[in-house]
């Protein structure tokens, strides 16, 4: 019974090898028609997808090059102040020259008030002591000698 067994298993064995060497006879065959072909490398469908994607990123690059010259143009005409602020700014400092435009005009023609003051002043002393005097006679009298002494007496400074 063991001869038996034996024997199927080399019956196996020998099935088996004759099956590879038909397979490997069938590869040596295909090895052979797999050497006699010419392949030819066609690259024309690459370069036009590559051609394609190039001029995709060469329009989106323009595109993006005009956006950012759109915002550089922006950016350079933004203002960092608002228009209401800048205006109120600048009504102060008009508001502020003219006051001291006013204030250097007064205080250039104070000669002219001190001068006007001083005459009125001269004139309203005139008239009261013109009152007085005409109140007191006897005043004036001393009065009048009193100057023509202080102008016979020279300056002794």
């Amino acid at each position: 019974m063991g001869y038996k067994k034996l024997d199927e298993v080399m019956e196996l064995l020998t099935d088996e090898l004759d099956g590879f060497n038909k397979s490997i006879v069938r590869l040596e065959r295909l090895t052979q028609n797999t050497d006699n072909i010419k392949v030819i490398p066609d690259t024309t469908e690459i370069e036009r997808l590559l051609q394609e994607h190039l001029n995709s990123e060469k329009v989106n690059t323009e595109r993006l090059q005009e956006s950012l010259q759109v915002i550089t143009v922006q950016i350079s005409k933004a203002r960092l102040v608002p228009k209401i602020q800048q205006w109120i700014q600048y009504s102060i400092w008009f508001i502020s020259l003219v006051i001291i435009g006013y204030l250097a005009l007064q205080v250039s023609r104070i000669e002219e008030v001190q001068e006007r003051a001083f005459t009125e002043g001269g004139k309203e002393v005139i008239s009261d002591l013109r009152g007085y005097f005409d109140q007191n006679p006897g005043h004036y009298e001393s009065y009048r000698k009193w100057l023509t002494k202080k102008d016979s007496v020279p300056n002794r400074k």
